[in-house]
């Protein structure tokens, strides 16, 4: 039997959010206003699905300065690749982590709908957004030509010509674990395109209660929640059946 997990989150301007998740069934919510039950529509228009992508987005640019923020808590330095590999492979995997994602952001997905574009960077950060995408494409998702990682071959011979001891392959292997932020601005430009975006988000979902919500009136919307609910109650019903 599947075991609800449930979250409640409580805003500063009287909402709160009980956050329902079931395994196999995914997450519902339900919306209080002052402890009263509030009625909720899931909006499917459009705009409302912008809403939705600059959402996933902000909330990748989010993970970013996250792994980010921990690569810096971590305090590598140079000496740690040979002293402690194992730290320096989780600050490789948090660091091709923020790559990944932040190049998620710009790339065409079909359940976003829309990505950033470089337009959207600060003249400030687009040299080091270059770098990043250069970093993300090079070196997180493909094996590129700008050689950020390499690797060759030695033969290692007997020092004595008259040994007959057997040679060794050896390998002399050149892979960033993660770029500094003393040469690299990911973090700033990560946390300044989250800005964009949440302000983007912000503008989006004006326009959906302007040009979707405020056009069909209050009413409109009650009668489609209440709709709604009952036919959530059906589709219970048939379930349980």
């Amino acid at each position: 039997m599947s075991i609800a997990t449930k979250i409640k989150k409580v805003m500063s301007d009287g909402w709160t959010i009980l956050e329902t998740y079931i395994p196999g069934k995914g997450l519902s919510n339900e919306y209080f206003y002052l402890d009263k039950k509030a009625p909720s529509v899931r909006m499917t228009d459009k705009i409302s699905q912008q809403y939705a992508a600059y959402t996933l987005i902000e909330k990748d640019l989010r993970s970013v300065v996250f792994w980010l923020e921990e690569i810096e808590r971590l305090s590598p330095d140079q000496t740690d690749r040979v002293k402690d590999p194992d730290k320096m492979n989780i600050i490789k995997g948090l660091f091709v982590a923020a790559l990944t994602f932040y190049g998620k952001c710009f790339a065409s997905c079909e359940g976003r709908k829309v990505k950033l574009e470089r337009s959207n960077i600060d003249e400030e950060f687009q040299d080091a957004h270059d770098h990043v995408m250069i970093l993300r494409h090079n070196f997180a998702a493909h094996s590129g030509a700008e050689n950020f990682e390499e690797v060759s071959v030695s033969l290692a011979l007997h020092p004595s010509k008259k040994s007959d001891m057997k040679p060794k392959l050896y390998t002399e292997l050149s892979q960033p674990d993660y770029i500094s932020a003393e040469s690299l601005a990911f973090k700033e430009l990560a946390a300044h395109l989250q800005k964009t975006t949440f302000a983007k988000r912000s503008s989006v979902g004006e326009v959906v209660l302007e040009k979707v919500v405020a056009p069909k009136g209050k009413m409109h919307w009650y009668k489609k929640a209440k709709a709604n609910k009952s036919s959530k109650k059906d589709a219970l019903k048939r379930a349980s059946s």
